[in-house]
């Protein structure tokens, strides 16, 4: 930087924003499905429990959420299936979709 910016003046540019601590979430679009994950910063603190949607017991294995899934994150192989949330837009397709109310979401934190 100090070739872009010789003076030391000019490089305050640099200098934007600074963050002491706090938490985060953040997406891979370059992957698919994307990828999300969360992090910490200082003596922040990581939510205790995720945002996005889950299925409940409700679900009869229609397969209409995991078609309406942009992302195709969702585990058939158990019941209740599962949200696979590293990988959820939490776009809300899935609740739509499902005719047994059996998709919910989880409450913002």
């Amino acid at each position: 930087m100090a070739e872009i910016y010789p003076q030391e003046e000019s490089r305050t540019a640099l200098e934007v924003f600074r963050v002491a601590e706090g938490s985060g979430e953040y997406f891979d679009l370059s992957v698919k499905p994307i990828y999300r994950d969360t992090f910490i910063l200082g003596r922040g603190q990581k939510k205790e429990e995720p945002g996005g949607y889950f299925i409940t017991k409700k679900c009869r294995g229609c397969g209409l959420c995991e078609a309406k899934c942009p992302q195709k994150c969702i585990d058939t192989t158990g019941e209740p299936w599962v949200i696979h949330q590293e990988n959820c837009l939490h776009c809300g397709n899935c609740m739509e979709a499902c005719p047994y109310g059996a998709v919910e979401r989880r409450a913002a934190q």
